[in-house]
């Protein structure tokens, strides 16, 4: 049995960014930013980085490559997974990365870029052939968008009719070069 006066105070920020991205909007945001170092610390010694955006209102941790220089870090077993995504999901990131940089060059008074799952459908469809049966391309667009809000890309918003919060993580994980080496590929 573990006892109370072991756990650190940020052990719950801990947890949360070992499960995956940790948002201001979450409730243990505020425990990380008063524990910034130690959580730096805690990583640190394992080999993994925390990347933390206060600006933005993320956080993720992020374990070197196999193939950078740093020696002890290719010894390590992986702790953080990476993800492979499908080329709709790819295709569907890049669209939303496109649609956020858009809502920031935009005159709102909003800080949350929200969008309808028909939106969504409605950029995908350009780059999908004609199909006789729609509903079987729906389906894989919602596909698409289930993935996004798994990897924590997209947030549904509860109470509403299919809407959904791009959310700022996709500026970290898509560069804006990242972006255009993506679209480059798509496009062959």
């Amino acid at each position: 049995m573990i006892e109370n006066d072991i756990i650190a105070p940020y052990a719950p920020a801990i947890i949360k960014l070992l499960q995956g991205i940790l948002y201001q909007d979450d409730s243990d945001w505020d425990t990380l930013l008063n524990n910034e170092r130690n959580v730096k610390e805690y990583f640190g010694k394992i080999g993994v980085t925390l990347y933390l955006d206060e600006e933005e209102g993320y956080a993720y941790l992020q374990q070197p490559d196999r193939e950078d220089d740093d020696e002890p870090a290719k010894t390590l077993p992986r702790l953080v997974k990476r993800v492979a995504l499908s080329r709709e999901v790819t295709l569907l990131c890049v669209l939303l990365r496109e649609e956020l940089l858009e809502f920031d060059a935009s005159t709102s008074n909003s800080t949350r870029c929200i969008l309808s799952k028909y939106k969504i459908h409605d950029l995908m469809r350009p780059f999908f052939k004609e199909q006789t049966n729609d509903v079987q391309l729906v389906k894989k667009f919602d596909s698409s968008i289930d993935r996004a809000v798994k990897l924590h890309f997209l947030k549904e918003l509860k109470g509403t009719e299919g809407e959904y919060e791009v959310r700022r993580i996709l500026k970290a994980k898509f560069s804006a070069d990242k972006l255009n080496e993506i679209k480059e590929e798509l496009k062959a």
